[in-house]
């Protein structure tokens, strides 16, 4: 009987789909359900994107609060365009972050849709309108609400997995969990309640939920401040509770994903919100190995994104079918979209010109020359920067507060001062010493920041739209300007890039924050041949040979320079 429902659905749905676009609420049920109680579901489109449109998703909590607003669960749905209704696809359910917001789990769908994967997020209890306009520190007016809240939460995760097993894409046995922080300790927990999980991705989770209330950070003070207004009979109640919900107690179920390699725990080095001996003691009893990310802690972590977020796309389309093919995001003739796909590339090349090693024998190769505007004050720019493997590196040219500069790392590191002096590091040489190991941690930090952030951009562009507007105008010779308006009050402005008809960067203008400018980029080239005479000292100049530690910390200092006039 459940199977001749299930077919019914599956081919309401197929017959309803081509009117998706017109309706303005598509309501599903969903009759094969974790409780037996069948619910309805809600689809109310919000962006029709190249490859994969988001839905505004709603249904009835599971639990019934004594908040009429919290009863109803809300979230976002991203279904990637042109997948068969054959039930053969993953689908990933993710749980956010404290702080709500709900940026870095649209950015986690995005990405996921992106990569042929049905993906949603949904909010917690009092999050968002669930708390009807009062907070998510509702949760905390009685004990007996806080342990319902959570409770509450784990229900409605398995009522997310309803939908997703109930969906004609998706596999039912191919369905995961996943979330950051606050949102991994719960997909941990939910692993402990709900079988039908087939893996799970927990980045900067942790368990022994006690300990983590307790740690002093400013993230858990109101935990800490309703613990401790407690009574003591109420207090040993609630933290009994708490015990039963903690991932750590959920560790057959976390065993089970982790010997099979379907449980993946990412983690700062330096959390200062999840303590590390948290995450290690998670990681302990789910029989884990924890991936350690050195030298962040809980919001630096942004930094390793585009670690993170590769991670997340190999770990949920390892059972993907095989025949999948991404939609051609090129065959398009929607404006915003191809601006998007312009920026996505340029951002990804970026990133990796500034980040990732070439391939060997190559180098990655960017010339620019940039005029800078500051509060009327002029400045002038000319550089070009190539990297090779191995830290191999040499950048020439006029920079600002630097004046002509040339300095780089072949066989030895090198730097050309003024009156044509020329300083090679070959005395007292170690190997494989490069000057960021002088770069104080801060300075070393905003640069992975940085891109970090031009890697997470480059991989979900379509999130660029809830901070700016794009929009696209063709130009002579088959250029194409995109132009990005940005309404933050913090960086309000707007930037200009033309893009050649091969989607190569050419030039561009912006004005962000008082500062404004143009350039031109004379050199855009990633993995091209170069010999390691480019990475040579001038041989025009006469060279000195001079201690390597000194050439590197007189590098250091240039950079540090450079890295302290940026604010991010």
């Amino acid at each position: 009987m459940h199977g001749v429902v299930k077919m019914a659905a599956a081919f309401l749905l197929i017959w309803s789909w081509p009117l998706l676009g017109q309706a303005d609420v598509i309501r599903t049920t969903v009759a094969e359900t974790f409780n037996q109680s069948p619910f309805e579901y809600e689809l109310r489109e919000l962006d029709r994107r190249a490859t994969h449109t988001v839905y505004a998703i709603s249904y009835p909590s599971p639990v019934v609060s004594d908040l009429d607003s919290n009863n109803t669960v809300h979230g976002e749905f991203f279904l990637p365009h042109g997948l068969p209704l054959t039930q053969s696809h993953p689908g990933v359910v993710i749980n956010h972050i404290l702080a709500g917001g709900f940026d870095l789990e649209r950015m986690m769908c995005t990405t996921l849709a992106n990569n042929g994967v049905v993906a949603m997020f949904i909010m917690m209890p009092y999050y968002d309108q669930r708390g009807n306009n009062r907070g998510r520190k509702q949760m905390l007016d009685t004990a007996e609400r806080f342990i319902t809240s959570l409770d509450q939460a784990i229900q409605d995760n398995r009522r997310a997995v309803d939908v997703l097993s109930s969906r004609p894409e998706v596999a039912a046995d191919k369905i995961g969990i996943g979330g950051g922080s606050l949102g991994a300790i719960i997909s941990a927990s939910v692993c402990g309640f709900e079988p039908r999980l087939e893996r799970a991705f927990l980045l900067m989770g942790g368990g022994n939920l006690e300990k983590i209330f307790r740690h002093e950070s400013r993230e858990t003070a109101a935990f800490r401040k309703f613990l401790d207004g407690q009574s003591e009979a109420a207090r040993e109640a609630t933290l009994a509770e708490l015990k039963r919900l903690d991932p750590v107690s959920q560790g057959e179920a976390l065993r089970r994903l982790s010997q099979d390699g379907r449980l993946k725990m990412i983690c700062a080095a330096e959390d200062h919100v999840i303590p590390p001996e948290c995450s290690r003691e998670l990681g302990k009893e789910a029989g884990c190995d924890i991936i350690w990310l050195p030298g962040v802690n809980h919001y630096t972590v942004a930094s390793q994104s585009a670690y993170v977020f590769a991670e997340l796309v190999d770990f949920f389309t390892a059972r993907r079918p095989p025949e999948w093919r991404p939609v051609d995001a090129a065959d398009t003739s929607n404006p915003e979209t191809t601006g998007l796909r312009l920026l996505a590339g340029f951002f990804r090349s970026l990133s990796m010109m500034l980040s990732s090693a070439p391939v060997p024998g190559c180098a990655h190769h960017l010339g620019i020359s940039l005029a800078v505007d500051v509060n009327g004050s002029s400045h002038k720019a000319d550089f070009r920067l190539s990297r090779g493997t191995n830290g191999w590196y040499a950048l020439t040219g006029q920079i600002p507060k630097l004046g002509q500069a040339a300095f780089g790392q072949g066989e030895h590191p090198w730097i050309a001062g003024a009156k044509e002096s020329l300083f090679v590091g070959s005395l007292q040489a170690l190997a494989d010493r490069r000057c960021s190991a002088f770069i104080t941690p801060e300075q070393i930090l905003k640069y992975q920041l940085a891109t970090g952030v031009l890697a997470s951009a480059a991989m979900a562009p379509e999130m660029l739209k809830s901070y700016a507007q794009v929009s696209v105008t063709p130009t002579a010779q088959g250029m194409t300007r995109v132009a990005v308006d940005i309404p933050h009050p913090k960086f309000k402005g707007r930037i200009n890039l033309v893009f050649d008809a091969d989607g190569v960067p050419q030039s561009g203008f912006f004005a962000v924050g008082g500062v404004q400018g143009t350039f031109t980029i004379t050199d855009w080239r990633l993995d091209a041949e170069t010999p390691a005479t480019a990475f040579a000292p001038p041989g025009n100049l006469t060279a000195r040979d001079v201690s390597q530690e000194d050439v590197l910390r007189m590098t250091a200092a240039v950079f540090e320079r450079l890295l302290e006039s940026v604010e991010l």
